[in-house]
């Protein structure tokens, strides 16, 4: 017999647990999201700024001038929906935030941005060796993306060395001492003349990112890009949003 598309199983799982919002809990359809929270997810447009990745009228990064890599990508801004989806994804280690919602954006937004740079490694942001024993958002962003582009994820070339306290408990201004030294190259031969893409879970004030790029050049790297599965514009939302007032509250 043909196939009829049909599943009894799937149907009656349905009907004892029907989907949830991942956001709030509310009953919704097969998208992840109900229509109220989905509607507060906020995409990155198709044309932002090549340098740091928002929209343009949302872009305060001044051309990159300060940025030691040549461009950013990111899919969504770090505010109500997304928000709690990335810190329920990050804290939680809920991998269907990103799977069911965040996933084909992100995708389908870094893969177009840069289809046309010879990227040679993907290399997400590495957490502090001596704390390898949480979940990783990065390098699952990082093996997703190396997954849908066909590139290969290297996690031996960068390395984090130095315990930083959270950058979204630091003040704009203290954000890049607080990474400052944190990071190191690894295996400098591999990275001579390569494209890298650097890959992080958020970009508020870029400094982590900075940080990675600035050692994997030193190292010998020609080119460095960046996608963030979120970028943080403080001129919408109350700056509280962007600082974590209550992220500790995914923590266990």
């Amino acid at each position: 017999m043909g196939k009829t598309g049909f599943s009894l199983s799937k149907f009656l799982a349905g009907l004892l647990f029907p989907p949830q919002c991942l956001c709030c809990g509310e009953l919704c359809g097969s998208s992840g999201l109900c229509e109220d929270c989905a509607q507060k997810l906020h995409r990155v447009g198709t044309d932002p700024c090549r340098f740091c990745g928002r929209d343009r009228e949302r872009c305060r990064c001044g051309g990159g001038k300060d940025f030691r890599f040549e461009g950013a990508v990111g899919a969504f801004y770090y505010e109500e929906t997304g928000r709690t989806l990335l810190q329920r994804f990050k804290f939680r280690g809920d991998t269907a935030c990103y799977d069911q919602v965040l996933a084909p954006y992100f995708l389908e937004r870094t893969a177009a941005a840069f289809e046309k740079i010879p990227i040679d490694w993907i290399v997400p942001v590495p957490m502090y060796e001596k704390e390898t024993d949480r979940f990783d958002q990065t390098l699952y962003l990082a093996r997703s993306l190396s997954k849908a582009m066909g590139i290969p994820c290297r996690t031996d070339l960068l390395t984090k060395i130095r315990k930083t306290p959270p950058q979204h408990l630091q003040k704009k201004e203290n954000r890049r001492e607080n990474v400052q030294g944190a990071f190191a190259a690894c295996k400098k031969k591999a990275l001579q003349g390569v494209c890298i893409l650097l890959v992080d879970d958020v970009a508020t004030t870029f400094s982590t990112l900075n940080a990675c790029a600035a050692v994997l050049k030193e190292a010998g790297a020609d080119r460095i890009f960046c996608a963030s599965l979120m970028t943080a514009a403080e001129n919408k939302t109350n700056r509280e949003d962007y600082h974590g007032r209550n992220d500790d509250r995914y923590r266990h």
